[in-house]
């Protein structure tokens, strides 16, 4: 019978891999086609490669501020200690969380229904006004979110199909900056993946 300690071992199948010095691997995050930012309703499919464009029910996000946006992960860990140790054998991933976060520029109605996270209103055809109640029995709005970067002919996107609002800075109203509309969102479980992640050419 095995020991106790043989049966928490899930050893990975180990691949040797050689990194070398390749300035073609080092990518600045310049905005892509369209501003870089993507926003289409859950569940939207991305595009198929990186050669592929946005194309609809994708439409851009518009301007943020010139800190871009930033991917972030958080991983909640459960630490597996024996008896006969302080220290533990093997730590179990409990939960991992993949976010984008970033300060919108654009005042429209998408940009406001997103940051309050509301229903988005339709503007008037004559001069796009519009009336948006943030009801407090509703919220958890669901969006497909993209992001993209292009490096010369390298393109890195990071696309999320299910991803909700989490989180909001303050909209400070101030003479002499853009009005700021800072959101994190948190990506969902859609088909148990929970961003994609592609590399590739433009062309």
């Amino acid at each position: 019978m095995p020991a106790a300690a043989d049966t928490l071992e899930a050893p990975e199948p180990f691949v040797a891999w050689v990194p070398s010095l390749a300035t073609s691997e080092v990518r600045v995050g310049t905005p892509g086609p369209t501003g870089g930012l993507w926003i289409a309703p859950a569940g939207t499919a991305l595009p198929a490669d990186t050669k592929t464009a946005f194309a609809s029910p994708w439409t851009p996000l518009g301007y943020v501020s010139d800190a871009g946006p930033t991917v972030g992960q958080n991983t909640t860990k459960q630490d597996i200690t024996p008896w006969q140790s302080i220290a533990p054998v093997r730590s179990v991933i409990t939960l991992r969380e993949v976010t984008l976060h970033m300060i919108l520029w654009q005042v429209n109605a998408q940009s406001l229904a997103l940051y309050f996270d509301a229903d988005q209103p339709v503007p008037s055809v004559t001069d796009g006004s519009f009336t948006m109640p943030v009801q407090a029995d509703k919220g958890g709005h669901i969006y497909a979110f993209a992001v993209g970067s292009v490096d010369g002919n390298n393109v890195l996107r990071i696309g999320m199909t299910r991803a909700s609002l989490t989180d909001a800075g303050d909209m400070a109203l101030t003479r002499a900056s853009a009005v700021p509309m800072e959101v994190t969102l948190t990506a969902q479980v859609d088909a148990n993946v929970l961003c994609t992640i592609m590399s590739g050419p433009a062309t």
